[in-house]
């Protein structure tokens, strides 16, 4: 309930422009095993598997709060849409001057028809709603706020019933 009130408050901050993004070199692979870890501590028990592949160091301009906080997102959509799959693969990479985050899942996958609206406020799938899975609708709308803050965009592959893979892609800067 606290995390749900904090996004809620977070969110409103960052529609509003109330919440300054303090902008700093940061190690994304640092970063990014950091948020995997904990992460991992709070979803073991439920029997979740994250798998974090960041070999090489990629470093990005970047707010590593807000950040940390999209890639969280991301992840909790991955364990809250996977119910029958408890794997979810975290990657880093650097290619054409950019860093990418990645984010699959084995889910449930989104019909290409809702993947567009699927960034707005408050926008949840069809599936999501019928399945009776928990959720704000406000998740992704804060990722792609804070990726674009960061100069950057949010991809999205899926296909229905095989899962879906989630991509943040921002400007590398030299290590």
């Amino acid at each position: 309930l606290t995390r749900l009130v904090e996004s809620l408050l977070d969110f409103g901050r960052l529609q509003a422009g109330a919440r300054p993004y303090r902008m700093e070199r940061c190690d994304t692979r640092e970063l990014v095993g950091r948020v995997v870890e904990e992460f991992q501590r709070e979803v073991a028990p439920r029997g979740y598997q994250i798998a974090f592949d960041g070999e090489e160091r990629a470093s990005v301009e970047a707010d590593e709060e807000a950040l940390g906080r999209a890639i969280w997102n991301l992840l909790d959509n991955a364990v809250k849409y996977s119910p029958g799959n408890h794997r979810v693969e975290v990657s880093l990479a650097r290619a054409n001057g950019h860093v990418a985050i990645s984010v699959q899942d084995h889910g449930l996958g989104i019909p290409e028809k809702e993947r567009a609206a699927i960034f707005g406020s408050f926008r949840r799938g069809e599936q999501a709603s019928r399945l009776g899975i928990k959720g704000t609708g406000i998740g992704l709308a804060m990722v792609d706020h804070i990726v674009k803050a960061h100069q950057g965009r949010v991809e999205v592959e899926s296909e229905p019933g095989h899962g879906s893979r989630f991509t943040i892609v921002l400007p590398g800067k030299e290590c």
